[in-house]
C-alpha cells in the first residue's frame, strides 16, 4: 500500500475521494542564509538522503534528512522529502505535518502542493485537498492539471455543478474535447439535466461534423431516453454518410433488440464483427454478449462458423477470440475442435488458469482420465501453486483405480490450499477419506471425513458418504442418521441420499420407515443411473419388513433379481436369491 502511494506522490495523481483533517495556516518563516561550509554539508546530506530513498533505504534516508534539518530547519525541499518518506513507511500524521510545512515555507512550489494534495487524497480528506488545489488555481490559473484535480474532487464530493465549472475552465484552456464533454454529459445526467448533457454531445458533433462516432453516440442517448424512433433516424443518417461505420451497427443491434426484431439485431452484430474498422477490444466484447445466441441459431450455423473463422484468421494472437470460437464448437458438440482452440489459447497464454480448467472439463465430460492426468501435469508446470490441478489429477487417478497415486496427489495439493478456500479443503479431505475407505482403513477414512466437515459443515456429499459408510460399519448409527437426515432435508428428491437414509433406518431396525424412504428413492431414481445397490437394499428392507407376515417376501425376491440383472452380480446377492432370503 505504502509503496503504491509513494509512486502516486512522485507521478502526481489528481483524482481520489476524501474527508477530514487539520487546516494549515500562516505566514512564511524567514529563511536564514547558510554559510558556504554549512551549505556544502547540507547539500551532501540532502543528495545522500535522495540516494538512500531511491535505493528504498527509507529509515536511513529519514535519518540523513534529519541531519539536513539540524543544519536548516526551514528548507521546504527537505520537509517535502521527509513527508514522502513518512507516507511510505505508514506514519501519515508525520507525513502531513512535513508536507504542510513544505508549502508554508514555499507556498508557490507546484510539486510541494501536489504532493500534499495527493496525501490528503489518500487520507480521504477531500475538503483540505480542494483548499490546496484552489490555492494552486490562483497561483497557476493556466495549468490544466489543477482543473483536472478540482473537477475530480468535486465529482467525488457530489458537488457536480462545481465539477462542471472546473471542466468549463479546462475547456477554455484546451478547447472542446471528447473527455471533458463526456464527463460533463455524465455530470448533467447526475443532476437530472439531460438537455444540458445532450448539448455537450452536440458540441462535439458540431465541432467534428465528419466524426460519425459522436452522431452514433447522440443516437444512443435517444435510446437511453426511450426515444427509439429518433435514435433510428440518426443511425440511418450515419449509414448514408458512412455505410461502413461499424459502431452504428452495434447500436442498431440494440435498437432492433428493443423493437423485438432479433434477426435484424443479429444481422447488425455480424456486420459489425466483419468490419475491419471495429477495434478488436470491441469485437471481443460484442462476441462475449452474443456468442450463445450465435451458437444456438441453427438456421445460420454455416454463416456463424465462417464469421468465427474469419475472426480467428484475422486475430490469430487474440486469446479471447479463440475462446469464444471454442464455446461455439462445444455447443455443436465438436469437442476435439474446441480442444484445438483451447490449446492455441494455452500457447498464447499458458498462465490463464481458466483455459486449463475448460480443457480439463471437456476431458471429464468425455471420461478421458488419462488425458486429464497429462493436462494437469502441464498445468502444474505453468501454475504450480494452484491446488485445483491436484484435485482434478487425483480424481482422474482415482477413476483409473490408481489409489496410491491419487492419495499422494491430494497430499501434495493440501498445503497449497489457502485459508479462505474452505470448500476446496473439504473436498480434498473427502477424496482422501474415500481412498482410505478403499484401503479398508476405516479409522483413517472417518478422521478425514471429520476434517472435511470441519472445513465445510455444509458439504452434503461428504455427509451422505460418511453416514453411509458408518451404517455399513454399524458405527454410531444415531450420528449417521442425523447426518443423513440433514441431506434428505436439503435435497428431498435425491435418490442417493434417500437410499442412504433408508439403509441407516434399516440398520437401526426401523423397517417400516426404511421402506417408506427406499420407495421415495426409487420414485426419484434418475434414468440411466446405476440402480443395482438401491434395488438390493429395497429387497433387504422388504424381506425384514415382512418378517412377521411374509407379505413382502415375493417382492423382495423380485427386487434382488432386478438388482442382479442390472449388473450387481455379487456372491452375497446370488446367495440371497438362491436361498430365497435368509433366516429372520
Amino acid at each position: 500500500m505504502f509503496k503504491k502511494y509513494y509512486l502516486c506522490l512522485l507521478l502526481f495523481i489528481g483524482f481520489i475521494s476524501c474527508s477530514t483533517t487539520q487546516k494549515a495556516v500562516v505566514e512564511t518563516p524567514k529563511k536564514v542564509e547558510l554559510s558556504d561550509s554549512a551549505r556544502r554539508q547540507f547539500d551532501y546530506f540532502f543528495y545522500e538522503g535522495l540516494r538512500q530513498k531511491d535505493d528504498q533505504q527509507y529509515d536511513q534516508a529519514l535519518e540523513t534528512f534529519r541531519l539536513c534539518i539540524v543544519i536548516d530547519s526551514l528548507d521546504a525541499g527537505v520537509q517535502s522529502e521527509m513527508g514522502i518518506l513518512y507516507a511510505i513507511t505508514g506514519f501519515n500524521d508525520e507525513a502531513v505535518k512535513c508536507l504542510e510545512k513544505s508549502i508554508r515555507l514555499d507556498p508557490t512550489n507546484w510539486w510541494y502542493n501536489v504532493r500534499l494534495i495527493s496525501m490528503y487524497a489518500e487520507l480521504k480528506n477531500t475538503k483540505r485537498a480542494i483548499e490546496i488545489a484552489g490555492n494552486l488555481q490562483r497561483i497557476y490559473p493556466n495549468r490544466e492539471e489543477v482543473y483536472t484535480m478540482l473537477s475530480s474532487f468535486y465529482k467525488d464530493t457530489k458537488e457536480y455543478e462545481k465539477s462542471i465549472a472546473a471542466y468549463d475552465k479546462l475547456e477554455s484552456l484546451t478547447g472542446i474535447n471528447e473527455t471533458s464533454s463526456f464527463e460533463k454529459f455524465q455530470l448533467y445526467m447526475q443532476l437530472n439535466k439531460p438537455q444540458k448533457g445532450v448539448a455537450e454531445i452536440d458540441k462535439l458533433v458540431n465541432k467534428y461534423p465528419t466524426e460519425t462516432r459522436y452522431k452514433v453516440l447522440r443516437g444512443d442517448i435517444f435510446m437511453q431516453q426511450k426515444m427509439p424512433d429518433k435514435a433510428f433516424e440518426i443511425y440511418q443518417n450515419v449509414l448514408k454518410e458512412d455505410p461502413e461505420n461499424p459502431y452504428v451497427y452495434v447500436s442498431l443491434s440494440e435498437y432492433y433488440k428493443s423493437a423485438n426484431k432479433p434477426e435484424k439485431a443479429m444481422e447488425s452484430i455480424v456486420s459489425a464483427l466483419k468490419s475491419d474498422k471495429l477495434d478488436v477490444e470491441t469485437k471481443v466484447s460484442v462476441l462475449g454478449q452474443y456468442v450463445e445466441k450465435l451458437a444456438h441459431d441453427s438456421t445460420k450455423l454455416v454463416e456463424t462458423e465462417s464469421l468465427f473463422k474469419l475472426l480467428v484468421d484475422r486475430y490469430p494472437m487474440e486469446e479471447q477470440v479463440h475462446g469464444y470460437y471454442a464455446v461455439f464448437l462445444q455447443y455443436q458438440k465438436r469437442n476435439a475442435e474446441a480442444l484445438s482452440e483451447l490449446e492455441t489459447m494455452i500457447n498464447i497464454n499458458p498462465k490463464n488458469d481458466q483455459t486449463w480448467i475448460r480443457m480439463i472439463q471437456i476431458y471429464i465430460g468425455d471420461k478421458n482420465f488419462k488425458q486429464i492426468i497429462a493436462t494437469t501435469t502441464k498445468a502444474i508446470e505453468n501454475l504450480p501453486k494452484l491446488p485445483v490441478w491436484y484435485f482434478y489429477r487425483g480424481i482422474a487417478q482415482y477413476q483409473l483405480a490408481d489409489y496410491r497415486e491419487a492419495l499422494a496427489t491430494y497430499q501434495k495439493g493440501l498445503p497449497l490450499i489457502a485459508a479462505e478456500q474452505a470448500d476446496m479443503k473439504s473436498d480434498f479431505y473427502a477424496q482422501i477419506a474415500d481412498i482410505y475407505y478403499k484401503f479398508e482403513k476405516k479409522d483413517s477414512a472417518f478422521v478425514n471425513y471429520e476434517a472435511s466437515l470441519a472445513a465445510n459443515p455444509k458439504n452434503i456429499m461428504v455427509m451422505n458418504n460418511y453416514a453411509y459408510y458408518m451404517s455399513l460399519d454399524k458405527t454410531d448409527l444415531k450420528k449417521a442418521e442425523k447426518m443423513s437426515a440433514k441431506t434428505v432435508e436439503l435435497e428431498p428428491k435425491n435418490s442417493t441420499y434417500l437410499d442412504t437414509y433408508a439403509w441407516i433406518l434399516y440398520q437401526e431396525g426401523n423397517f417400516s420407515l426404511a421402506k417408506f424412504y427406499i420407495e421415495r428413492a426409487i420414485d426419484n431414481l434418475p434414468k440411466n443411473e446405476d440402480s443395482g445397490i438401491l434395488f438390493e437394499h429395497y429387497g433387504d428392507i422388504l424381506w425384514m419388513n415382512g418378517k412377521d407376515t411374509g407379505k413382502d417376501d415375493a417382492k423382495a425376491l423380485q427386487m434382488w433379481q432386478k438388482s442382479y440383472d442390472s449388473g450387481n452380480k455379487t456372491d452375497a446377492l446370488k446367495t440371497k436369491i438362491d436361498n430365497k432370503g435368509w433366516k429372520r
